[in-house]
């Protein structure tokens, strides 16, 4: 018994010594030097700034208007005799060009009695003169030293006769207005909106025949918000009314062509819009387009142009930065490290922004959105 106790304790012995000599082993093994890995860099995109002079831009929407319409109205009635074949929906007709003409013969008529009429009353004004005029050579010869009485200068007959002259040459002069009334034509050089009438229908005075508004009244209705304000220039609103206005450039896109006319910035609208709180803005062409001419309704972009800044940094829009309301921009300096900048804005919008000052030429600006980033962080600009 005693044999069989003293080789487990034996045999616990050597394990034991066993597992000492393993952990002795484990433990005085020589730890490894950390490896130091260098941090890898972000990669950026960036742009090189350089100022340039800067035209201060706005660009909006438009709608082409025309600021007076005229409704060519029959002042006579009758039956419509002749009707121009220009008369039709956006034909362009000359000023003093014939559009209508009404049956003259009734008015011709009425011209024709009275002449007839103011002959007659001459030819009786013409005998009572003469009457006149014997009754009053009787009178001084009878009595030099008193004047003749209205009755022998006969004076109310007189006064009756020219009064019936006056009478017969204003109804001359209506007959004949009449007469010419029945040939309608164009006011001015315009274009045809409406037409109402056709060869055999009856006017009647007050009928609108055609509707047409000149070529040279043509505008463009431009909505900006007010904060522009400052940097163009609107008659009767931040300058005299008879100043110049802010130059404009008015594009007008055709499928792949997009034409473009020079504008002006005449006025103002009467109220601010009721629901997008925006100015409305006319704006007029400097000159007539031969070709291709804006009609109303036509939708075209605007761009009004502003003060010129002689130096200014144009970036894209993904440059920019805020913090607490306040623009910076990251720059990359000369150690490979972002720095923050801050800079005062001209301008900004959803491409690009305007900086007056804040930067300096050649300095490299980060143009994309770096969340979580902190100065003195290294980068590397990617090619």
């Amino acid at each position: 018994m005693k044999r069989r106790l003293w080789q487990a304790l034996a045999v616990l012995l050597v394990l034991g010594l066993g597992a000492a000599f393993s952990l002795y082993l484990v433990l005085s093994k020589p730890r490894p030097r950390p490896i130091q890995r260098p941090r890898a860099a972000l990669v950026v995109r960036t742009v090189v700034v350089k100022p340039q002079r800067y035209t201060y831009t706005v660009e909006t929407t438009g709608t082409v208007v025309t600021p007076r319409q005229t409704e060519l109205a029959s002042e006579v009635a009758g039956k419509i005799l002749e009707v121009s074949p220009r008369l039709l929906p956006g034909e362009v007709v000359r000023k003093g060009e014939l559009l209508v003409r009404i049956d003259p013969t009734d008015y011709r008529a009425a011209v024709a009695r009275a002449e007839a009429e103011l002959r007659e009353a001459e030819r009786v004004l013409a005998e009572l003169s003469a009457e006149a005029e014997r009754s009053v050579a009787e009178w001084q010869a009878l009595h030099p030293a008193t004047p003749p009485p209205p009755l022998v200068a006969r004076e109310p007959e007189l006064s009756a006769a020219r009064a019936r002259v006056l009478a017969a040459r204003a109804a001359l002069r209506k007959a004949r207005a009449d007469l010419r009334r029945t040939e309608i034509r164009a006011p001015y050089r315009a274009r045809i909106l409406e037409v109402h009438v056709e060869t055999g229908s009856y006017a009647s005075p007050g009928k609108v025949l055609a509707v047409l508004y000149p070529l040279s009244g043509i505008e463009i209705y431009a909505p900006i918000a007010d904060h522009f304000l400052p940097y163009l220039r609107v008659p009767g609103l931040n300058v005299p009314q008879k100043a110049p206005g802010s130059r404009a450039e008015v594009l007008w896109e055709l499928g792949r062509r997009v034409l473009r006319y020079r504008a002006r910035v005449v006025r103002a609208g009467g109220a601010v819009e009721e629901k997008t709180r925006l100015l409305p803005l006319y704006l007029r062409l400097e000159e007539e387009p031969e070709e291709s001419p804006l009609l109303p309704g036509t939708f075209v972009t605007v761009r009004l142009f502003g003060p010129d800044f002689p130096r200014a940094f144009v970036l894209p829009r993904e440059a920019l930065h805020r913090f607490r309301g306040r623009p910076f921009l990251w720059i990359v300096n000369s150690r490979g490290k972002l720095e923050k900048r801050e800079v005062i804005l001209l301008k900004e919008d959803e491409k690009a922004i305007v900086v007056l000052s804040g930067l300096e030429e050649g300095e490299r600006v980060v143009v994309q959105r770096l969340p979580g980033a902190v100065e003195g962080l290294p980068v590397r600009v990617a090619p």
